[in-house]
């Protein structure tokens, strides 16, 4: 069972995935943020994603 997590706004999300594609390292963006590196990965892969569509 998943419990909810915390919401992040899309614009964060998205500011997150551009410095991960200008830097190539979700582990430090992750860092930088205190973030997950798991959902850091997750935003990013899901954005490639919907990018191919």
């Amino acid at each position: 069972m998943k419990g909810k997590g915390k919401r992040y706004p899309e614009e964060f999300k998205r500011q997150i995935i551009k410095e991960v594609e200008e830097t190539g390292n979700a582990t430090l963006v992750a860092r930088r943020h205190d973030l997950v590196h798991g959902i850091v990965t997750r935003w990013v892969r899901e954005s490639k994603k919907e990018n191919e569509q």
